[in-house]
Formats: C-alpha cells, sequence, structure tokens
C-alpha cells in the first residue's frame, strides 16, 4: 500500500487514551485515515482532540464486554459504512512472581491481553471481508518473544498473540486481511512508570525506553509494507529472536541481565524523582 492510500480509511484504535494509543491517533490523523477511538477512559482523548485535524468517533468500550465491541463495531459501520483497520493497543501489566499472583490478576491481565484483543479481531474480520480486506494490528511486547521475569501472566499472553496473529495471516489472507503482531521493547509510557514502583521485571529495564511515537511508526510500517511483525527497535528483536534458538543460553544470560537491569530500574526511579 501507499502511503497517499491511507487517506479516508477508516481505523478503529482500541486503548486509544493510552500512552502507544495517543501516538497512533496522531500519527493516523496526520494521514487523513478517519478515526473511530475506543477506551474504557475516554476524558483524555477529548483533550487529545484539540490537536487533530478531523473529528474523530469517540466510543467508550471495555474489551473485556463482547456487546460492547459489537456496538463499537455497529457504530463505526453506522458511520462510516466500513472498517479498514483494527489496531489494537489494549494491555495491561501487574508484575509478580507467578507463586504469588493471584487468580483475580490471572484473569485481568488474560482477559484485557487476550480474550478482549481476540473478541475484537474475530468480530471485525467479516465486516473486512465483505468490504474487500483490510489490516489488523496488535501490539505485543518483546515479552511476546523472550521470558520476562516477574510477569509470567503478562508474558504468556503476548506469547499467545504472537501465535494467533502468526495463525490468522495463513487464514485471513485468501480475503486480502492482513494481520501484523508489533513487538516493542519497554515504552516511555506510565505502564512503565507502574512497572517501575510496582515490582516489574528487571529485564524491563535493561535498555532505554522507547519512545511511543517510534511503536506508532512501526504499525504504520507494518500496514503500508504489510510486515508480519515489526519489533522497535529492530536490533532487540532480531536479537531476542536469536537468543530463542538457543533455550540454554537464556538460562545462563537472564540472571546477568537481570542484575544489570535492575540498576538501570534504580537509575530510573532516580530520574522520576
Amino acid at each position: 500500500m501507499k502511503e497517499k492510500e491511507l487517506k479516508n480509511k477508516i481505523a478503529i484504535i482500541t486503548g486509544a487514551a493510552g500512552g502507544i494509543g495517543k501516538e497512533v491517533v496522531k500519527l493516523f490523523d496526520e494521514k487523513g485515515i478517519k478515526l473511530v477511538l475506543t477506551d474504557v477512559n475516554l476524558e483524555p482523548l477529548k483533550e487529545l482532540e484539540k490537536e487533530l485535524h478531523q473529528e474523530p468517533l469517540f466510543i467508550s468500550c471495555d474489551i473485556r464486554n463482547l456487546d460492547e465491541i459489537k456496538a463499537v463495531i455497529s457504530k463505526a459501520i453506522q458511520t462510516h459504512g466500513k472498517i479498514d483497520i483494527l489496531v489494537n493497543t489494549v494491555g495491561i501489566i501487574i508484575p509478580s512472581l507467578f507463586e504469588n499472583t493471584t487468580y483475580e490478576d490471572i484473569h485481568k491481565q488474560i482477559d484485557i491481553n487476550l480474550i478482549g484483543t481476540i473478541q475484537f479481531t474475530k468480530e471485525i474480520i467479516p465486516f473486512m471481508k465483505k468490504g474487500g480486506g483490510g489490516n489488523i494490528v496488535t501490539i505485543s511486547s518483546l515479552a511476546g518473544i523472550v521470558p520476562e521475569t516477574h510477569s509470567s501472566i503478562y508474558t504468556a499472553s503476548k506469547f499467545a498473540l504472537r501465535g494467533l496473529n502468526w495463525t490468522l495471516n495463513l487464514e485471513l489472507e485468501d480475503h486480502d486481511i492482513f494481520v501484523s503482531t508489533i513487538f516493542p521493547d519497554s515504552v516511555d509510557t506510565p505502564m512503565l512508570e507502574y512497572e517501575a514502583k510496582h515490582g516489574g521485571s528487571p529485564l524491563t529495564f535493561l535498555h532505554d525506553p522507547v519512545d511511543p511515537q517510534k511503536v506508532a511508526e512501526g504499525i504504520l510500517k507494518a500496514i503500508l509494507k504489510k510486515k508480519v511483525e515489526v519489533c522497535v527497535p529492530h536490533s532487540e528483536g532480531i536479537l531476542s529472536k536469536i537468543i530463542m534458538c538457543l533455550p540454554s543460553q537464556v538460562k545462563r544470560l537472564w540472571p546477568k541481565y537481570e542484575k544489570k537491569g535492575e540498576k538501570k530500574r534504580e537509575e530510573y526511579l532516580k530520574n522520576l524523582d
């Protein structure tokens, strides 16, 4: 797809009020994409609207609720007649060693990170098929490629998204629906600060956080170039995939990485103060 072809495409962005979501909104707006924005809390989006060139459609939605997802899609179709792009950015993390994780926190992370994304993706497919194709892009994490200690459930949900999207890419190819997964390293968002203050994995702080704008650009790249996977930054993605081909090295390297990451986390917290 050429960049000029993006104009007047219709995109639903879930989690649009989040750190990454806001940057996707701004970038898509610049490209002339018509926006349907969803989040459980729409107030931050009302402020963002002042920076946009066009008026988006705002719809409150908890992606754990299938009826709310159907309502979003129905309203988008009523307003625009089609849906060309779905960007799943919703995700949460509740750091903890697995043995200390409550069942409530397990279900919350799986329901939001995985089941909610599955539901939204499944509901959008019939409309994309009817419209002749489209793009589905989902934010995973480098924790969807390599294990992240103190975040086992988050890691499990992100690994699952990778498998889901590879499979969907194969299944939906005949319908011209292209499915992409984005794997950011730690991103400079409020979620990163939460992890730092609530026992998040030291591995999260191993490298300097990525600007969320770079993640948004990765999403656009996936759409324009039909990339199955985009890692942000690219170099960390290559290294992660190589390491996972050598499982014995994971057990050898992770304690060293955690020690280094813990020092970087302390630096991050000092900078916050």
